[in-house]
Formats: structure tokens, C-alpha cells, sequence
């Protein structure tokens, strides 16, 4: 969901404050555009969902529609699969050492911090009056999600922070399994990447903890423990080592296409815990993303693209937040403005996302990587 992904070219360079001798290797990964670009239409997916009951009350749709609409939480499958993917490319050499561990951590928290504070300033007025003191420290320690005794915290303050939960338990693993696994053959990789994707398709991972926010799903564990989610990360490192290892650039727009197509077809015919599926056209529209350079690459390489990619763990993160201050706003209007929440909500987060990507979380990440380099 928030992978580090705009890097700059791969050639060998000498070690800097930023990309410090043991953690990112010997050289720099360079940067992959159409990953950025595809976290944009992740995320306002997921958005779209939300404006479904809005949109169901006001429009007659087909049954696919509905159902590839209400299929919107797959969109935390394919920011679990991309974060795996890009931290495995970004620190495919991380080299052993508890220092080059806390480099890593380090990064991560500068990242994905100060966009996760500000949603919970943001929310905080909403939520003020039902947060307890447990489940306040636990959403700003980022642990929410990791207790199976208290499924209650999962969803607290700003519900879509349990996926930022669950992605902190995935970073405080990775450096730990990504220096065991980076020199392993062709053949291990095909071997753990094949089993890590039936893992996430038979045993329903992205459908694992839809009882939370769907009471009448089926199968659904009562919160989406980390653990449970840690095969779709895991797959996305194994696809990330093998890009690095033994991937290569070609032209695949067919390929491409067909993952696109295959991932909306499932998205919108599959119900219950076999939305799990959607795992493998997702895994491939990520791999061939990455080693493609066609018509389609090129339209999520456009600056524009780019530009809401960036600004898409913001998209995400503030939907709830921004939703509540709209409908706050409007309920001081007339009847007929206050009705226009829903559709003036996805516009709003979209363009207020583009100024806290450009004016609050690149300045912050760069500030909190600067004090930490110095403290550490």
C-alpha cells in the first residue's frame, strides 16, 4: 500500500544518507512508473465502494456491476501483493546487521507515518466521543489489528488503518526472511511463489476478516489477523526477488491486457470466500506491470498518473476522515446540497490527497529521515 516504488535508476553508486552500504546494496532499483500509477486505481476502488448504497439508491445496475463494486475490498490483496513486490526490488541486497534492520524500519515509519497521523487528526473529531484510551494507543502504535482477543480495535478511530496494521507487522518481518531468501534458486522461487499463491486462493486470505465490515460473509475469521495476510506479502517478495534475479523488460501488452480483464471478470462473478482468485490475475497484472514496456505501461508512465499514484496512500487513508468532514459541511446547506456527499466526496479526497502527497507527506518523510539518520 505504500511501497517505497519511485527510486532512482539501478547502476552502482556510493552508499548516501539515503540509500546508506548495506541497505539498498550496491546499486539503486530504477523506477517502475506503472506500479506508482496502479495504487491510484487500487485505492479509488475501494473508494467507489463506499459510494455504493448512494449510487444503488439513485441508479438501477446490473448484478456484475454490484458485485464488482461490493468486491472493492480486494483492493487491500493487491496493495499487500505491491508491497511485497517493491520492497523485495528496492532491498533485493539488504545486507545482515541489526543497523541496516533499523535503516530499513526507519524508512518504512518515515513513509507511512505522517499521512497515517494526519488521518487520525482528521477523524478524531468524529471519534472522539466513542475512542477509548486501549484502543486510541493501540491504532497509534499501529497494533490494532494483531490481537485476536480484541477484535473491536481493529476497525477503531479510522477503520481503514487496520490495513497500515497489518502492513507495519509485515515490515518489522521482512528484512528477517528478505536476506534468506534473496540468493535462492529459479527453481526454490517458482516452488515458494506457487505455493504462497494456493495458500492465498484456497485457504481465502483476502476474504480472511470480511465478517468485520460484511456480517453475512462466509467463512470470515473475526479480525484480519497480519498472519493471515502475510501469504499475499509473501508472495509479492517472491515476485519481487524474481523480477530481480531473473526477470526481463519485454513488450507483453496482450499479457497485460488479459490480467486487467481477467482481474475484472473475477472482481465482478465471484462471491463469498472465492473472491480469493482474483490473487492470481492480480500477481500477474503486477509482474507483467513491471517487465512490460507497452501501450499500456506508457499510459500509467503519463506525469499525471504518476502524480495520483503518489497521492494514492492518501486517497486511501482518508476517505473515512474526509467523507465525515464533507457530510458535516453539507448538513449546514440545503437538503439538495447535503444530498450531493457522496458524489463530491471522491473529488474532493482525490484533490486534497494531491496536496497532503505534495505538501505534507513528502516533506515529513524527508524531515523524519533526516532526524532519525541523525539519532541512529
Amino acid at each position: 500500500m505504500s511501497g517505497e516504488i519511485q527510486v532512482s535508476s539501478r547502476q552502482n553508486v556510493e552508499a548516501s544518507p539515503r540509500y546508506p552500504a548495506g541497505l539498498a546494496g550496491r546499486s539503486r532499483s530504477p523506477s517502475i512508473p506503472a506500479l506508482t500509477s496502479v495504487r491510484f486505481f487500487a485505492a479509488f476502488y475501494v473508494v467507489l465502494t463506499h459510494s455504493l448504497p448512494w449510487i444503488k439508491n439513485r441508479v438501477s445496475l446490473p448484478l456484475p456491476v454490484v458485485i464488482f463494486l461490493s468486491n472493492g475490498y480486494l483492493a487491500v490483496c493487491l496493495f499487500f501483493l505491491l508491497s511485497g513486490f517493491i520492497l523485495a526490488y528496492t532491498y533485493s541486497e539488504l545486507a545482515p546487521g541489526i543497523q541496516n534492520c533499523a535503516k530499513f524500519w526507519e524508512a518504512r515509519f518515515a513513509r507511512i507515518y505522517p499521512v497515517y497521523f494526519l488521518s487520525l487528526l482528521l477523524a478524531l473529531p468524529f471519534q472522539i466521543h466513542t475512542l477509548s484510551l486501549k484502543s486510541a494507543l493501540a491504532v497509534l502504535f499501529m497494533v490494532q489489528a494483531w490481537n485476536p482477543l480484541r477484535p473491536e480495535l481493529t476497525g477503531a478511530w479510522n477503520y481503514p488503518a487496520w490495513s497500515l496494521s497489518i502492513e507495519a507487522f509485515f515490515y518489522l518481518c521482512f528484512p528477517f526472511i528478505q536476506m534468506r531468501i534473496a540468493s535462492m534458486s529459479r527453481r526454490a522461487f517458482q516452488l515458494l511463489g506457487a505455493g504462497a499463491l494456493l495458500v492465498c486462493i484456497l485457504c481465502h486470505t483476502p476474504a480472511q476478516g470480511l465478517g468485520i465490515w460484511n456480517p453475512n460473509a462466509v467463512a470470515a475469521l473475526p479480525i484480519p489477523l497480519p498472519i493471515v495476510r502475510f501469504p499475499e506479502f509473501f508472495l509479492g517478495m517472491i515476485m519481487g526477488n524474481f523480477f530481480v534475479r531473473f526477470g526481463s523488460v519485454a513488450r507483453q501488452p496482450l499479457l497485460t491486457f488479459l490480467a486487467i480483464l481477467a482481474s475484472i471478470l473475477s472482481l465482478s462473478f465471484t462471491t463469498g470466500p472465492w473472491v480469493s482468485v482474483a490473487v492470481l490475475p492480480f500477481a500477474v497484472l503486477l509482474y507483467s506491470l513491471a517487465s512490460s514496456r507497452d501501450v499500456i505501461t506508457s499510459f500509467f508512465s503519463y506525469p499525471i498518473m504518476i502524480l495520483l499514484g503518489g497521492a494514492s496512500y492518501s486517497v486511501y487513508l482518508l476517505q473515512l476522515p474526509v467523507r465525515d468532514w464533507v457530510r458535516s459541511t453539507l448538513a449546514h446547506t440545503t437538503a439538495s446540497l447535503s444530498d450531493l456527499n457522496a458524489p463530491l466526496t471522491p473529488v474532493i479526497l482525490v484533490l486534497f490527497s494531491i496536496l497532503v502527497f505534495r505538501y505534507w507527506e513528502e516533506p515529513l518523510r524527508k524531515i523524519i529521515r533526516q532526524r532519525l539518520a541523525a539519532w541512529l
